[in-house]
């Protein structure tokens, strides 16, 4: 009996032993990390370093634009997308599926992610917007005319054969080829658009909607 006793001790401490053994090996690889990441260097500024990288991955496509939605818990010791740090059980984990992949990241990360990402988007309206230049102009026209309204509406879909003219650029809609119909888009009837013009009615819309929410914010953030 004193023998399993004793046994029992031996193994119990030998198990707080590992433990303790392997939450340093833990530390040591994220100091590690830190060390060989330039975006988390020791001295200051690292807060600006993430943002950049950031946004850099945003512009060559290797990081996804950041999600809108996350669920969120305490972390399970997996890596942080941004940062490539693991994230600690002490600390919050925002897990996220973007096309059927799984996504991980820090608090403080994921508001960086998605401050970084708020600015990408606005500068790829901007480019859209400058190389359809005409365009832009004739839905905005509409916009303003109220010929044209701001999307999204009740319903779009695409098909073939459907009949009429364009209602951006004002050119036929072959009966074979593939169009965009918007209902309730002109006029509170159905509206049809080529694909190339339906993405500027789009890209418009998203920058009206945005125009009109920033005095909105302005005026909240002054009240």
């Amino acid at each position: 009996m004193l023998i399993h006793h004793c046994f029992v001790e031996s193994t119990r401490e030998l198990v707080a032993e590992t433990t303790r053994r392997l939450a340093q090996t833990r530390a040591s690889i994220m100091l590690g990390r830190r060390l060989l990441n330039p975006a988390w260097g020791i001295s200051g500024g690292a807060g600006e370093d993430l943002s950049e990288s950031v946004r850099d991955r945003l512009e060559r496509g290797s990081l996804p634009a950041a999600p809108r939605r996350v669920w969120a818990a305490w972390g399970t010791w997996k890596t942080c997308i941004i940062c490539s740090r693991s994230i600690t059980p002490s600390e919050i984990e925002n897990e996220a599926s973007i096309d059927g992949t799984s996504f991980r990241s820090h608090l403080g990360c994921l508001r960086t992610w998605r401050a970084e990402t708020a600015v990408y988007e606005t500068k790829q309206l901007q480019r859209e917007r400058a190389s359809q230049g005409d365009l832009c102009s004739l839905v905005r026209d509409g916009f303003a005319s109220g010929s044209l309204l701001v999307l999204p509406h009740n319903q779009t879909w695409i098909g073939r054969g459907l009949n009429g003219r364009c209602s951006i650029c004002r050119q036929p809609v072959s009966p074979g080829e593939v169009a965009y119909e918007v209902v309730g888009g002109l006029l509170g009837q159905p509206a049809y658009a080529h694909p190339a013009c339906y993405r500027v009615w789009w890209v418009e819309s998203i920058a009206y909607r945005r125009s009109r929410q920033e005095p909105a914010k302005l005026l909240l953030d002054h009240s």
